[in-house]
């Protein structure tokens, strides 16, 4: 599934992103604009805004109602059909939604700290931004939000 998401729902994407999922942040005024980029790209609407629900659209819209990030993600997973999968996961640039590449402790040299260097064996590249990711402590804690067993693999 592919998403557009308005502004109001940056710490959705950000979740939606993690997870594995396409998902755009769509900064402008929440419009026919929005709309029409939407349909064009094949994306999911998702909006805070409750008028949308009323305009024409003949694609796929949802309006966020909760305000807690995680009920909206436990309303997405109810509704689509997304899950939290481990082979998914971290798969997606946090920065600019780009699908990461692995890469190698000789590519990332001097460009990752020297402790990161040292202790990490694998890491991921976003082709666009030139990010780079590694699996962190946060993982278990990613993973316990998600209701996702505990990570095995490094990445």
């Amino acid at each position: 599934m592919r998403f557009i998401a308005d502004r109001n729902l940056g710490r959705l994407v950000k979740w939606l992103r993690i997870m594995g999922y396409d998902t755009v942040l769509y900064r402008g005024p929440v419009d026919r604009l929005f709309l029409r980029k939407a349909e064009r790209e094949g994306r999911t609407v998702l909006t805070r805004v409750r008028d949308m629900a009323r305009r024409q659209f003949s694609g796929s819209l949802i309006v966020v109602e909760d305000d807690r990030l995680e009920n909206q993600l436990k309303a997405l997973m109810d509704r689509l059909p997304i899950r939290a999968e481990t082979e998914r996961l971290f798969t997606r640039c946090l920065r600019c939604n780009e699908p990461l590449q692995e890469a190698t402790r000789e590519e990332v040299a001097g460009l990752v700290p020297s402790y990161v260097l040292e202790t990490q064996s694998r890491f991921r590249l976003c082709p666009n931004c030139r990010g780079i990711f590694w699996p962190g402590t946060h993982r278990k804690n990613i993973h316990r939000f998600l209701g996702m067993n505990s990570p095995v693999d490094p990445l």
